[in-house]
């Protein structure tokens, strides 16, 4: 959901003077939590090794791709 600017403006201004503060910590937390999902998705990980599956093996399921803007999809089930 996409709010205009200026509505969002409009909501901060009449806010208490009080409670500006609070909310000025809640958006940055925000930002820094957004800036630091960005950082790591961005990280070059390198050559990870292969991961042990144990005695067990791969479990059985269904193939799983990721794409932008929709997540996890589950292979065969376009």
């Amino acid at each position: 959901m996409s709010v205009p600017n200026e509505e969002l403006h409009q909501m901060i201004d009449a806010l208490p003077e009080d409670k500006k503060p609070a909310l000025k910590e809640f958006l940055e937390s925000l930002l820094a939590a957004s800036l630091e999902d960005k950082d790591w998705l961005d990280a070059d990980l390198g050559e990870l090794p292969p991961y042990e599956w144990g005695e067990e093996g791969i479990p059985d399921g269904k193939s799983v791709c990721y794409k932008r803007g929709a997540g996890l999809i589950v292979e065969g089930d376009r």
